[in-house]
């Protein structure tokens, strides 16, 4: 769990889950956290040169799982 920011990025080995903006509340995940300014996390997405879990994870707020392609049986 992590509120810290400006920003966060979560993503997993497959794809990135979504970049949000840290909130009060925080941030509760299991999968891997990168946490700095919005180009930062963007330049860290880049980076990683993974897949979008769905087109709206980088700058919005997901309101539902996305699934992604391709990943093993024990992901779906």
């Amino acid at each position: 769990m992590s509120n810290q920011g400006p920003w966060q990025l979560i993503y997993n080995d497959y794809y990135i889950i979504k970049l949000i903006e840290a909130g009060l509340g925080g941030t509760s995940t299991q999968e891997n956290l990168f946490v700095g300014t919005k180009e930062q996390c963007e330049a860290k997405a880049a980076e990683l040169g993974l897949p979008l879990a769905a087109n709206d994870s980088l700058g919005g707020v997901q309101q539902e799982a996305a699934s992604a392609p391709n990943l093993p049986e024990e992901y779906m």
